[in-house]
């Protein structure tokens, strides 16, 4: 009995709870394929919305790069239509956060959007294969005030996200002192001793090779260095960006950049002809018979010959014991046609005077003006266009003389001695890096190169290796011409009996070339000076670039 009883209730049991434990399983089977598929769906979703969130804050960073390059320029002068949309979606995001956001959009100019969808720049970017995949993409900049809102967008299977980036341009400390393509420069760590000859007041004197950058500087490739011990921020006192420095090692403290010296320079060379654009032509001075026309603020005066001799233009600024530093400045401004030299004087003004030349153009006469002081009162901004600039002069700024003669001790009217005390040649580097005064000169060329000269006369002699040049000096290349700053003569230089006179280039101001230099120009000079002005106000002109603040994407 007892053996059926059991029997018969395990046969009863056997089929319910097998029920029971496959529906279990089964629910739990289902639940976790449900889990598993939900986690597949969120996880797919995820990767959606950061693919989407990745491109949109690309296309914010390459909308910024072309707002770089234009900026200037652009007029900001239509309405988006994309943008109540842009400002629905993210009001509706983040509770407080999309109540503060939309507060801000909506303090934006509706009619002062760019739209960047068109632009042939920012188009060669939507193109890229890696944007391929996306539907719907592109980027709208507002500008209000001043500062620029930068939104982007992009769409993928139906879903689409937005980025914005905050940028705004701020004046720069100082301007650049040098922005190189590439140079063979070596630079060295300026060294000293002190001369046991000159007893208790003796001084340290420069010794050897040595160079010091008094303002920030950009070298598009490499920079070479002396040894891998030296102290950058001794020579680049303001920083050093530049693709890599040489000998390699890992200590070297500078900004890497991976730009390409062609690009850079050809985006400084349509900044500086949109600036050229954007002033008034007045009539044009021709030779022989040249008459100043009347000019003002924003004015720019065009200088053509009036024959086919290619002969050059030749500017002579005062020599320093010929003005005196408070006076009005002047240049006379020649061209030679036939055995006539036609002459026009242009004077000073309460502005600065502007002028586009079109042909070479000499400063200073190298047959006479190779030691003088050539003295330069006044604002001028000389670009030359298809030609070279030959500097045969020292040019100072009259409102700097006489800083310039305490440190040289030349009495005034001449250089042709290095500056061999380093006290002296650091305070007179500071001096100018913190000066306010007016007086002001910026020599440019547009597909020419800018030549330094040392001799006198074709076959000439010079005893020093010394040049002094105030005034910002940029060589554009154009056309695959020019874009060089070059000392084709340094090397015929004539030393005297008694060994070598140390070379030195000093600049008050700044350089831009593409190409600065060759090795064996560059090994005769011996130190190598600059310092630019750390007001933001640099020849009359606020120096701005643009800065991204800040990125969100949704």
């Amino acid at each position: 009995m007892s053996i059926d009883l059991i029997r018969t209730r395990s046969r009863g049991s056997i089929l319910p709870i097998a029920l029971i434990l496959m529906a279990f399983a089964t629910t739990v089977l289902v639940a976790a394929g449900i889990m598993m598929q939900r986690t597949s769906n969120r996880l797919n979703s995820y990767s959606l919305l950061s693919d989407l969130r990745v491109t949109t804050s690309n296309l914010v960073e390459g909308a910024t790069m072309v707002l770089a390059s234009q900026w200037r320029t652009e007029e900001f002068d239509n309405q988006w239509n994309g943008y109540e949309e842009f400002v629905d979606f993210v009001s509706s995001r983040g509770g407080y956060e999309g109540d503060l956001w939309s507060e801000a959009l909506n303090t934006l100019d509706p009619n002062g959007w760019w739209i960047l969808n068109g632009n042939s720049e920012f188009d060669e970017i939507l193109n890229d294969d890696a944007f391929a995949e996306y539907e719907g993409k592109g980027a709208a900049i507002n500008s209000t005030g001043g500062k620029y809102s930068i939104v982007s967008w992009a769409e993928k299977n139906g879903v689409k996200r937005y980025s914005y980036g905050f940028a705004i341009t701020e004046s720069l400390s100082g301007k650049a002192a040098l922005i190189f393509g590439e140079t063979d420069r070596v630079f060295y760590e300026v060294t000293t001793y002190i001369p046991k000859q000159g007893g208790p007041n003796a001084t340290e004197t420069i010794q050897g090779f040595g160079d010091l950058i008094n303002g920030a500087a950009t070298v598009v490739g490499t920079v070479t260095v002396s040894a891998t011990d030296i102290n950058l921020e001794q020579v680049f006192q303001f920083g050093l960006e530049a693709n890599n420095v040489l000998p390699e090692y890992d200590s070297y403290n500078y900004t890497k950049t991976a730009s390409d010296a062609d690009l850079v320079f050809m985006s400084l060379l349509e900044e500086h002809e949109a600036w050229l654009d954007s002033l008034t032509r007045t009539a044009t001075i021709t030779f022989p018979n040249p008459v100043l026309p009347v000019t003002e603020s924003n004015y720019l005066v065009p200088v053509v010959p009036n024959d086919s001799s290619g002969n050059d233009f030749t500017i002579s600024f005062p020599t320093v014991n010929e003005i005196s530093p408070n006076a009005s400045g002047y240049f006379d401004l020649s061209y030679k046609i036939e055995n006539t030299t036609h002459t026009i004087r242009i004077p000073e003004a309460d502005h600065q005077v502007n002028i586009i030349l079109y042909g070479n153009l000499k400063i200073g006469e190298k047959t006479s003006s190779a030691l003088k002081l050539s003295s330069v009162n006044g604002k001028y901004s000389i670009t030359v266009v298809e030609g070279n600039i030959e500097l045969n002069t020292h040019l100072v700024y009259g409102d700097f003389h006489e800083e310039l003669d305490e440190a040289t001790e030349q009495n005034g009217v001449v250089m042709n001695k290095p500056i061999m005390t380093w006290s002296k040649v650091k305070e007179i580097l500071d001096d100018f890096a913190s000066r306010t005064n007016d007086d002001y000169l910026s020599l440019k060329t547009i597909g020419g190169d800018i030549i330094v000269t040392y001799l006198i006369g074709n076959d000439g002699k010079a005893t020093h290796g010394v040049r002094a040049l105030s005034g910002d000096f940029a060589a554009f290349p154009s056309s695959g011409s020019g874009g060089g700053f070059l000392f084709p003569d340094l090397g015929d230089v004539i030393v005297n009996n008694n060994g070598h006179k140390a070379g030195q280039l000093f600049t008050f101001g700044s350089i831009t070339a593409r190409d600065f230099g060759t090795a064996d120009q560059l090994d005769d000079i011996d130190n190598f000076f600059v310092s630019s002005p750390q007001s933001t106000l640099v020849g009359g002109t606020d120096i701005k670039r643009l800065v991204l603040l800040g990125l969100r994407a949704w």
